[in-house]
């Protein structure tokens, strides 16, 4: 049984017309961090009803990227002049700044350690890992990437693998604890262009390809005397069924996949199932989000149960559970979020 969520607050944090919101996320003192198209960096109430946006000053130009570290007290931003800035949400300014030389695409944060990946310039795209208390020099990095790096992930427990994926299709894991590049490389596989990717759990790993098409793999294990296949999904859209992807949202070991439909102003989220299939009688709908226009960033609060989405139309929106929704449904999704398991 699906459970519909409306929308209960809404705000426009850019008061330029015509502005994307890329991305949001949570930060502390029950707030929210985002970035614009118009190269703007704000925070908002989490209540979006209460309070005044407040434009942080100073953000790297054409911004695209945006991380928080996990105490929430801080975010980091990125963008295509290379620069990468440390902000603090306690005091509203900049931490920490160091320019990694090419314009970054995708970030990850891991404690102290942050993943940025670059576009691809002069036939390198660099992937790379820095101490965010000390940004002076990175810390290890691999430049033998053949296209803009997409997307970029540490492994939950063992952050020496970082997983980046690119533009090229190829997905990589390598061990950032081996200093030369042509070794640092664990696994590598080809999925077409890549829109996400990540590690699902302490096993598997996430690919999805820019025409929409998801495939499960596992993480390489030397111990195996056989390596497990793949479950490769194919396009999702038909199965859901939506227009495009959202992201894939995880939540401790569940893992969930967030889709759009802008026809008819619509979210799905679809919990990803221990066998690889989609949980599609138990999904949640956001109802009436963003109008006709794509959805670019959603995250859910697990203290509060809200679910925030960020889109096209320069709107954050909040969601929560409309009155009437089954208890026992949302009891059976709850217990039921397991995740993919590849042997």
């Amino acid at each position: 049984m699906s459970r519909s969520f409306q929308s209960v607050a809404q705000c426009k944090p850019s008061s330029q017309a015509d502005v994307y919101i890329y991305k949001i996320v949570p930060v502390t003192d029950s707030k929210i961090a985002g970035i614009t198209s118009a190269d703007e960096l704000f925070l908002v109430d989490g209540q979006l009803g209460s309070g005044t946006v407040i434009q942080l000053p100073g953000p790297p130009k054409t911004i695209s990227t945006l991380v928080t570290t996990s105490d929430g007290n801080g975010f980091i931003c990125a963008g295509g002049s290379g620069d990468v800035f440390l902000y603090d949400v306690r005091t509203r300014e900049r931490a920490g700044k160091v320019n990694v030389g090419k314009g970054v695409t995708a970030m990850s944060l891991s404690g102290s350690a942050l993943a940025v990946g670059t576009e691809y310039v002069n036939h390198q795209a660099v992937v790379s890992v820095w101490d965010v208390r000390q940004l002076s020099k990175p810390q290890w990095q691999n430049a033998e990437n053949h296209d803009d790096i997409t997307a970029i992930d540490f492994h939950p427990s063992r952050t020496n693998l970082l997983l980046a994926g690119g533009d090229d299709g190829q997905v990589s894991i390598f061990d950032s604890t081996v200093v030369e590049e042509e070794d640092s490389l664990v696994q590598g596989l080809n999925q077409g262009p890549v829109h996400k990717a990540g590690f699902l759990d302490q096993s598997s790993f996430y690919a999805l390809s820019s025409d929409q098409n998801l495939a499960l793999h596992p993480v390489f294990d030397d111990t195996r005397t056989e390596e497990p296949k793949p479950i490769d999904m194919g396009d999702v859209r038909p199965l859901i069924p939506c227009e495009y992807v959202v992201d894939i949202v995880k939540s401790g070991t569940a893992a969930t996949i967030a889709t759009g439909s802008h026809s008819k102003s619509r979210v799905d989220l679809v919990a990803i199932q221990p066998d690889g299939n989609f949980d599609l009688q138990n999904r949640i709908v956001l109802e009436g989000a963003h109008s006709e226009e794509i959805v670019r960033s959603i995250f859910t609060s697990d203290e509060t149960g809200l679910i925030y989405t960020a889109g096209e139309d320069g709107q954050i929106q909040v969601f929560r559970e409309a009155a009437g929704t089954s208890e026992t449904s949302s009891r059976k999704s709850k217990k039921e979020g397991g995740r993919y398991k590849p042997y």
